[in-house]
């Protein structure tokens, strides 16, 4: 083991045993309940008017889940309706339960997503929430202020949302657009050290040992399981070494790196967007298109327009700019070979319920498990 990993291991060990402590040292609110009129008069009103000011925060709802997720509506003061604060607010903060802590603080999510939010978010327009406030500590203690997007009419959906062929085409102009914009971008593990590739993200070996587990624990757990699912697990457990260094082969891009259905949005004039970028990291496009596809899609719609999508993801790629695109067939292939890892997403979900509302896992688990058998992913993945 090099003195990286050596590190990267000891920073991972001490983010567990942090994350599984009911507290941890923080230098400012972690949770939504912690938002109050004062702490938005401080951070939001003032800096854009010294006379503007929070009058009244109240709770709106919300779920609980790889992250705390509220929405709050707020008052403002005569100076702040001026200054167009917003009316309500979207806020991301701290799991509420120690398991779910370990996987934000051994994978860096919160960490990660405050540095997209700082760093690479204002260069994607609409495409992702407005950020008012981003902070992250140690033990996946953390606060993000962001937009409400149904303030502009926007529609998020849920990870067992039926997804219609518009807003699958929309997610494929989206996933071209922010594919092309970071395309073989040298920025990537230099000025942006924190989006790195496959195998140097932070608690690799801990994700490894997630999905093996997962695997196993879908198969126990799971309904319906099939032999192609069987045989997937058992290659997937057999070529995990070369399936992963699939994901590392370029040119490689900025992901958004959980690109399933219920992190996405569709705006008024029918677009699409990303949202929760936790999981951000570098690697090839076709992946993130993937992704989205085998957990998002009923078995029908992908199996009739899987192809077509796949070229509209192209050719949005070539009309960027992007000249070394793959052939559609290529693209097909790796297509069938990384649905693989979408399917081990929403086998981490069945064997670990409280990572996603059941019927999210319900509908990922019913989606993936027909892809992989549609795509033959077990014979793809034993052939590395």
């Amino acid at each position: 083991m090099n003195l990286e990993s050596l590190r990267s291991a000891a920073r991972s060990t001490a983010q567990l045993a942090l994350a599984v402590s009911p507290w941890a040292p923080t230098d400012g609110p972690s949770s939504a309940a912690e938002v109050d009129a004062a702490w938005l008069t401080a951070r939001l009103a003032r800096p854009r008017d010294p006379r503007a000011a929070a009058v009244e925060v109240r709770p709106q709802g919300g779920s609980s889940g790889t992250t705390d997720r509220r929405r709050l509506g707020v008052t403002w003061n005569d100076a702040g309706v001026a200054a167009g604060l917003p009316a309500s607010l979207y806020v991301k903060s701290t799991p509420l339960s120690a398991k779910n802590r370990t996987m934000v603080a051994s994978l860096d999510m919160a960490v990660n997503e405050v540095h997209f939010y700082r760093e690479v978010a204002p260069q994607l327009g609409d495409l992702v929430p407005a950020a008012y406030w981003t902070w992250a500590g140690n033990g996946a203690r953390h606060l993000l202020v962001l937009e409400d997007l149904t303030a502009r009419s926007c529609v998020p959906l849920a990870l067992g949302s039926d997804c219609d062929l518009a807003h699958a085409e929309a997610m494929m102009d989206c996933f071209a657009k922010l594919h092309a914009t970071y395309w073989a971008d040298p920025r990537l593990g230099t000025a942006w050290p924190w989006a790195r590739t496959w195998s140097r993200r932070p608690g690799y070996g801990v994700l490894k040992t997630f999905y093996k587990q997962g695997r196993a624990g879908a198969l126990k757990k799971g309904e319906n399981v099939t032999p192609a699912v069987r045989r997937l697990v058992e290659v997937l457990n057999e070529k995990s070494t070369p399936y992963y260094r699939e994901f590392e082969v370029g040119p490689l891009t900025l992901l958004h790196g959980d690109s399933h259905l219920g992190n996405t949005f569709r705006m008024p004039d029918g677009r699409g967007g990303l949202l929760d970028w936790q999981v951000v990291w570098q690697g090839p496009g076709l992946r993130e298109v993937t992704y989205f596809c085998v957990t998002g899609l009923e078995a029908d719609l992908r199996s009739t327009h899987e192809r077509a999508l796949l070229e509209r993801y192209l050719e949005g790629l070539r009309s960027h700019g992007v000249r070394d695109v793959d052939s559609l067939d290529r693209a097909f292939e790796r297509y069938r070979l990384f649905a693989g890892e979408a399917w081990d997403a929403a086998a981490m979900t069945v064997a670990w319920p409280g990572l996603q509302a059941p019927e999210n896992v319900t509908a990922s688990w019913r989606r993936s498990s027909a892809a992989v058998e549609d795509l033959d992913t077990a014979a793809a993945v034993a052939r590395l």
